[in-house]
């Protein structure tokens, strides 16, 4: 780092350097060293186990080998589900330490209602299990990360919960129940009102264990009806919990939910309006590659809102030179005719590097920035290579005329007309990545037709997994096979043909007059996608 300023003060002593330095993403090496060193993860599995033994311990009449014993099996069984029910989890440092703190929390707050339930004489049978909001952690890992963390949440909130409350079965079952429910419930949650709904239908699963157990304990009538009113109020205690707990958390581990992808799905972002107003067509492509993108993530059970808002931004890179995306081309006149094909090809390629510093300024979510960064991957813009290899063999051609010497003649590098990467890394990513490239290159079909847009679709594809474009996307062959589909239904319904009304009797149409047409420029835009970006 130091060798590289002292580089740096030398070029610009020599004037070679203005001192500026383009705005990158903060990605330190101590995030990735965090995220993957084993040494943090067992950091992270010790402070768990002695928060375990400490709540465990708490109020308890049991000998402390026994809290540490059952402590260590708990740990010892999370060890062996996570690898296999939440691998995402058991592979990141920060999304384990988010499950463990929701796991603690939710034990804590369940021990801590306990002890006082029992003091405020709230029970008069031993079925204190509705009493706790089992259904706190499931409802935020699942929110947070994922269904599959959810559901291994909720199996050891259960578990801790008989065995350091009561060794009741009841507690066991009915936390298992609630918790199921949660996960179930919140695998989508747009809206804070969903949460809300959420929590109604969790007390009803809460009310349905309080009428079982209630009637297997042969309770009174009073303590049931009293028990029901609890197990519903506790579920919209929870979701109203969660909506208050939830955005502390996204911020703190830097996680994006569905409640938040659709606040940022508005188009009265700043730099959306910009779009729309300082380059429409790119503004016009986007919501294009949005709707493509939102219906391929919902064939394969991605995502669709993410995408469609990871696609919304994916170009603002264009605001720097708008014209000089064809989409933006008005009147036929063509930018690129007087560059050199490497310049135009340094301006397509620039609009990626653009866009994340725009993203940048305006505090854009990682995501989305990662997604600007690898919608093209390290694919080659190949119309203007092409052209670059063509004025490479006309000037070897006319060197043989005037005698030239082969190393008069400049070489053309590949490298200098492909983009710098990385490849899509998420599932996500990719989508986005095919569904503009898809559209982009719909734009040049002359006749919108079924197989046309079919043939289309599918090459495009078939090109990006040759050029290993999606190997590192998590995407399998079945699941590429159902984008492809999805993208040419959406794009044939998108492109298709209106009906030619025939025009009225009565009606005289205009008369053809040649002199009334438009000129044809001499040189008309690049119909190549790679001009669109």
């Amino acid at each position: 780092m130091i060798l590289n300023w002292i580089k740096k003060q030398a070029l610009i002593r020599q004037g070679l350097s203005c001192g500026k330095s383009r705005r990158q993403v903060n990605e330190g090496d101590w995030k990735d060293w965090f995220d993957c060193s084993l040494l943090v993860r067992w950091a992270i599995l010790l402070l768990t186990y002695l928060a375990f033994v400490r709540i465990g311990s708490w109020s308890s009449d049991a000998a402390d080998y026994e809290i540490y014993v059952l402590a260590a099996m708990v740990i010892a069984i999370g060890l062996f589900i996570l690898p296999l029910s939440a691998r995402m989890v058991w592979q990141s440092n920060h999304l384990l330490l988010l499950m463990n703190i929701c796991l603690v929390m939710n034990l804590f707050i369940d021990k801590w209602l306990y002890l006082n339930g029992r003091e405020w004489k709230i029970f008069e049978t031993s079925i204190p299990a509705l009493l706790v909001p089992s259904a706190l952690a499931p409802m935020l890992a699942t929110i947070l990360i994922s269904p599959p963390a959810g559901f291994v949440t909720t199996f050891l909130v259960s578990l801790l919960g008989m065995l350091f409350m009561e060794s009741n079965p009841g507690i066991f079952l009915s936390s298992l129940l609630t918790g199921f429910a949660a996960t179930q419930l919140s695998q989508r949650i747009r809206r804070r009102s969903d949460l809300l709904m959420a929590g109604v239908k969790i007390g009803l699963v809460g009310l349905a264990c309080a009428v079982v157990l209630g009637g297997a304990l042969n309770a009174s009538t009073v303590f049931i009806v009293v028990q029901c009113i609890w197990a519903i109020s506790l579920g919209v205690i929870t979701a109203f919990t969660v909506t208050l707990v939830l955005p502390l958390f996204e911020w703190l581990f830097d996680r994006v939910t569905d409640i938040t992808w659709l606040e940022l799905s508005d188009l009265e972002h700043p730099l959306l309006q910009r779009l729309s107003l300082e380059a429409p067509g790119t503004y016009h492509h986007s919501l294009n590659v949005a709707n493509l993108a939102e219906s391929a993530a919902e064939a394969i059970g991605a995502n669709p809102t993410q995408c469609r808002v990871c696609s919304y931004f994916h170009d603002i890179g264009k605001l720097d030179k708008p014209q000089y995306y064809i989409e933006n081309i008005i009147g036929g006149q063509d930018p690129h005719g007087q560059l050199a094909p490497s310049m135009s090809a340094l301006i397509i390629i620039s609009h990626v590097k653009q866009g994340v510093d725009l993203a940048l300024t305006y505090n854009l979510r990682p995501v989305i920035i990662n997604v600007i960064r690898e919608h093209h991957g390290n694919s080659l813009v190949y119309y203007f290579y092409k052209r670059a290899l063509q004025q490479q063999q006309d000037a070897r051609a006319g060197g043989k005329i005037l005698k030239l010497r082969e190393e008069d003649i400049p070489e053309v590098d590949e490298r200098s007309f492909r983009y710098p990467g990385p490849i899509p890394q998420t599932k996500e990513s990719a989508i986005v990545s095919l569904a503009d490239a898809v559209e982009s290159a719909s734009r040049s079909l002359r006749q919108t037709t079924g197989p046309r847009i079919e043939s289309l679709v599918k090459e495009i594809i078939e090109n990006r997994v040759q050029e290993g474009q999606l190997d590192e996307s998590q995407l399998t062959f079945n699941e590429i096979s159902l984008i492809t589909e999805r993208l040419v239904f959406t794009l044939k319904n998108m492109l298709h043909a209106r009906v030619d009304y025939q025009k009225s009797r009565k009606e005289k149409e205009p008369a053809k007059d040649k002199d009334s047409q438009p000129p044809k420029t001499a040189a008309d835009p690049p119909a190549h996608s790679a001009t669109t970006g």
